[in-house]
């Protein structure tokens, strides 16, 4: 009896050391050296036929401006639906970002458009597929709105990043809808346990509305984070001039989600209100302010994270 106890006493000291070890593998793992990757999204405002009066060739201009330079490797653009704005954007990026992608979802018919979806980048990215949502109402039936999903490598991670802008009205049917969709066929389609999944865009669903917020990160199982800096709104219906309601609001309803966050050392998320002289008076750049994510990888060894990852399906 007492050898038998022995034994048992000592397989659990052994299982143990083996358990803490693992930890102590996982919680020891450097980063991938010390350098963010860093990712700005922002909806730019620049609507077909309909913001004649918004300035959008000069906005163009003073947002090339503050972005020539800037130290972002990736940027993703909502709204970007004009052709003449995005033309002045390309010439005067190109050389910092040479690596340009979409618009998502091109069309050639009249009084129709792409998905304004426009990505820019210092790195070269492989897209890996596109869709298009099955569903849209009001103003978003001109444009043909969906998503889209690139691979990239920084400092030697894998990562992906999608890029989306859901349904802007009182649709919560169709914005749940196309967040399946949005699983379904891109997140879940080229899921790997061993990628971090970048999900970034306009999405139009309050972060206050629990509800439907809940169901969205739920939907696409994945996780959002705390906003450092003062501001914490990316939709600002009292202070920025070109979203200004008379019962405004002050909203988050853009985002940069993550999926595999154990993969992530870091994320930091913060908003930028881009502020600038439009002609004679001072104006924002956009009706949505701006959301940069600064994200560290993690190094995790294979034979550790597959302790710790489960499939998703």
């Amino acid at each position: 009896m007492n050898r038998n106890l022995c034994l048992i006493i000592l397989l659990m000291l052994l299982t143990s050391i083996d358990a803490m070890s693992q930890t102590s593998l996982l919680m020891d793992t450097p980063d991938l050296g010390t350098k963010p990757l860093k990712i700005l999204s922002w909806n730019i405002y620049m609507l077909p036929y309909i913001s004649l009066f918004n300035h959008n060739a000069d906005r163009a201009r003073v947002i090339a401006d503050k972005l020539e330079f800037s130290d972002y490797q990736i940027i993703v653009f909502q709204e970007a639906f004009s052709s003449k704005c995005r033309n002045i954007l390309a010439k005067r990026l190109a050389k910092e970002y040479p690596y340009q992608y979409g618009p998502a979802n091109k069309c050639y018919w009249p009084f129709r458009t792409s998905s304004g979806l426009w990505v820019v980048s210092k790195m070269p990215l492989k897209q890996l597929a596109k869709i298009k949502f099955t569903e849209g109402s009001g103003f978003d039936i001109i444009a043909r709105k969906g998503a889209v999903l690139f691979q990239g490598d920084f400092e030697g991670t894998r990562f992906q990043l999608l890029a989306t802008h859901l349904q802007a009205d009182n649709s919560e049917k169709i914005r749940a809808k196309q967040c399946r969709e949005i699983k379904e066929h891109l997140l879940n389609e080229f899921y790997n346990p061993n990628i971090p999944q970048l999900i970034c865009g306009d999405f139009n669903i309050e972060m206050d509305d629990r509800v439907n917020y809940q169901r969205m990160l739920s939907t696409l199982e994945a996780n959002n984070g705390l906003i450092s800096g003062e501001v914490k709104c990316t939709y600002d219906e009292i202070d920025n001039n070109l979203a200004r309601n008379a019962q405004g609001e002050k909203k988050v309803i853009d985002y940069i989600l993550v999926r595999n966050e154990q993969l992530i050392h870091r994320i930091e998320r913060k908003v930028h209100t881009f502020y600038a002289r439009i002609g004679e008076k001072s104006s924002n750049l956009s009706d949505h302010y701006a959301m940069e994510a600064n994200i560290v990888f993690n190094t995790v060894p294979t034979a550790v994270s597959s302790l710790l990852l489960t499939d998703r399906k």
